[in-house]
């Protein structure tokens, strides 16, 4: 029996449901059948790097000749560490949503995916993982009820037609 999949997720946290629903069952149920938190989500920047100077060589200036280096050295910046971060964090959980959706039982999808993220995300895909996909928020709905989610969904999928 193909089955139907609803992923929430951010940076801290993805979750993945089974959606299930018997002719009695006046709402979809929802069963968590996976959840990541990757660690790097919630690690400090101290945790990271240490707080000692580096060694690299500051430049500029007066020196011995013209591309001479002084003896000045500075703690050498990481100038894009958050968005390399953001950037494995992002790989890591596109990694397990194309997991989760190459099982061949899985039909749909419906994905929530928070704002600042959700672009990034859905290209960092698998195109057979977004083929699955029939509906995505950009919504940080990682934490919320899963008794609510469906609701979220389809007030979504209203006011998309709607305006159609």
């Amino acid at each position: 029996m193909k089955s139907k999949l609803v992923i929430v997720t951010d940076r801290g946290l993805l979750r993945a449901f089974r959606q299930t629903q018997n002719a009695s069952d006046r709402q979809p149920r929802l069963e968590l059948i996976g959840e990541l938190k990757p660690a790097a989500a919630r690690e400090k920047l101290s945790d990271q790097v240490s707080d000692q100077a580096g060694r690299f060589a500051r430049g500029g200036g007066g020196g011995a000749g013209a591309g001479a280096i002084s003896g000045d050295l500075s703690a050498g910046e990481g100038l894009n560490r958050e968005a390399e971060k953001d950037h494995r964090l992002i790989q890591q959980l596109a990694g397990k949503i194309d997991t989760l959706l190459a099982d061949e039982s899985v039909a749909t999808c419906l994905l929530a995916v928070s704002a600042p993220i959700h672009k990034q995300l859905f290209e960092a895909l698998q195109p057979a993982s977004r083929d699955k996909i029939t509906q995505v928020l950009a919504s940080n709905l990682a934490k919320t009820d899963p008794t609510e989610l469906p609701g979220h969904f389809a007030k979504a999928a209203r006011a998309r037609a709607s305006k159609s």
